[in-house]
């Protein structure tokens, strides 16, 4: 669904930003929801803009092209709503790029009337939006389906006020967060926040936004046959949030409620619609904790087509959801053990044993789906190199599970292990631990891609270290760090060179020990979860690591 061949005439206009390469983007089920939902409203026209590169230009360096909107190539200037969407913060330095070539100021305060206004939503808006805040007048703090609407409603009813910068008309909105409302004093000492204002009509925290009944709508897009790794397939959100509760993990924090749609809800959307394509793809925070994915699934391999999960969890993987797997084709599934030590799968409260995995690939093994992918983190807080070790110990009692089934599937399978550094995120019991330090880092995975390079079958891939050590900067920095990333614009993407010439100090904020009594800078955000349950999820991790 798109707005090619919608008038503009009377209607407020949106461009809906994704800033990150097409191929990336059109892949996000977020940013493909909010596109369908702007477009149906009658006073709305929306159109989707990504960053694009010519053939020589990589990533992480401004765009040479000049940013227009996917549909009908209309440069970014003349719309009147500029909407960022944002699931990763090393996309945080792409907004100024596109930004600048779109002619608008960077900081918010030097806008004026003439300009578009410039709003961002995504999951970093509601983790820490202030790395960004300077560059954004207004951010949407939740869930869209439940903010878009809310907002375009006030857009519309005081066009006139807010085209004049006025925007006062957001500022008692729930899910709403106008930087520019609120001044924040800092510790020259010290170096933390000492106090945080707002200033009327602002509230003093925003409260994110949720949409409790996610009955009420179905959250789905089909790619496009040109699409190259999800061609003929519909993506279909079946849950949020997640009851599992990993202290590193964002998602499972600020996302929640954990909510599921109902097994009635789900399967009278697809034998109505009956969704172009091959294949569906079930989506969520906690697929694999859907009460009824079974029954879903077997359901949609009887209406015919193949199924696909974004990762299964592995204490859910039985006899029968093996037999739905293979009798719809899945030939690899995707797990997270994210640590190979019983230790810090205890510490990080992933409760799964070694034998639990080794029963999950066995039961696989037995079906002949023999393609694993593994999600593995390394420099997660009280981790030895005796646990890195033990990363490649699993390894190999997975691959001697599945060699042990050899004489009846009469093929090997690949073992794909993808490995990234432990970032600390902002809304997790893990936000008061530091990043390791990046030397220890690429030793660490140096070891490890060493050694499983010798494993016969076993493939790794793995992020950058230096791209661990910025995020970890964007994630947890507040409004100072706007310095930073004006620095690596001018600078032309080039971080290390930014980072010499920065006053600003980055391991501050990758490398230091936060203490709990300590403001910060996302402390405004009311996600749902009291800061006193984070506080004791960290303080119990802490005497883990004390007492191991």
């Amino acid at each position: 669904m798109g707005a090619k061949g919608k008038s503009w005439k009377g209607k407020a206009s949106v461009a809906l930003i994704y800033p990150n390469l097409p191929s990336v983007g059109m892949a996000n089920l977020g940013f493909q929801t909010l596109h369908q939902r702007l477009n149906g409203r009658r006073d709305v026209v929306c159109e989707r803009v990504f960053l694009e590169f010519s053939d020589k230009q990589a990533v992480g360096s401004p765009p040479s092209r000049q940013p227009r909107s996917w549909e009908t190539k209309t440069p970014l200037n003349t719309f009147d709503i500029l909407a960022f969407s944002i699931p990763f913060e090393n996309d945080f330095i792409n907004i100024l790029f596109l930004l600048h070539q779109a002619g608008l100021p960077l900081e918010s305060e030097q806008r004026t009337p003439d300009h578009p206004l410039v709003i961002a939503g995504g999951i970093t808006s509601f983790i820490n939006p202030e790395p960004i805040a300077p560059f954004i007048d207004l951010f949407l703090i939740g869930e869209g389906e439940t903010l878009v609407d809310t907002f375009m409603d006030a857009y519309i009813n005081h066009a006139d006020a807010i085209r004049q910068r006025d925007l006062t008309p957001f500022a008692d909105l729930k899910g709403i967060y106008i930087p520019g409302f609120y001044e924040v004093d800092y510790d020259s000492h010290q170096g933390g926040i000492l106090s945080r204002r707002n200033l009327p009509p602002a509230p003093k925290t925003v409260q994110k936004a949720v949409e409790l009944d996610i009955n009420r709508f179905i959250t789905f897009y089909t790619f496009p046959k040109e699409a190259s790794e999800f061609s003929n397939m519909t993506i279909v959100e079946i849950n949020r949030g997640c009851p599992r509760g990993c202290r590193f993990c964002a998602a499972g924090y600020v996302c929640l409620p954990f909510r599921n749609r109902t097994l009635e809800t789900l399967l009278a959307f697809l034998r109505e619609v009956r969704p172009e394509g091959e294949c569906i793809g079930l989506l969520g925070t906690g697929v694999s904790d859907h009460p009824n994915l079974i029954p879903l699934s077997q359901e949609i391999v009887s209406m015919g087509y193949r199924l696909s999960f974004s990762s299964l969890r592995i204490d859910r993987i039985t006899d029968e959801l093996a037999k739905i797997l293979k009798k719809s084709g899945q030939k690899t599934v995707t797990m997270a053990p994210e640590a190979g030590s019983q230790f810090l799968r205890n510490l990080i409260k992933k409760d799964i044993s070694e034998a639990q995995i080794l029963e999950a690939i066995d039961i696989l093994a037995r079906h002949d789906i023999l393609n694993i992918k593994l999600y593995f983190m390394i420099g997660l807080p009280g981790e030895t190199m005796e646990d890195i070790h033990a990363i490649l110990g699993l390894i190999r009692k997975i691959r001697h599970t599945i060699l042990a089934h050899r004489h009846t599937t009469r093929r090997l399978g690949k073992i794909i292990v993808s490995i990234s550094p432990f970032v600390p995120k902002p809304g997790t019991p893990f936000q008061w631990f530091p990043l390791l330090a990046l030397s220890e880092i690429k030793l660490r995975l140096a070891w490890l891609k060493k050694t499983l390079s010798k494993e016969p079958n076993v493939h790794v891939i793995s992020d950058l270290p230096k791209w661990s050590y910025i995020q970890a900067v964007l994630s947890k920095g507040d409004r100072r760090v706007a310095t930073l990333l004006k620095r690596v614009h001018e600078n032309g993407g080039n971080w290390p060179k930014s980072f010499k010439e920065s006053p600003l100090n980055p391991d501050f904020y990758a490398y230091r020990s936060i203490d709990t009594s300590e403001i910060l800078p996302w402390d405004f955000i009311e996600t749902g979860i009291p800061k006193s349950r984070l506080i004791r999820e960290y303080k119990q991790a802490r005497h883990q690591i004390v007492s191991s």
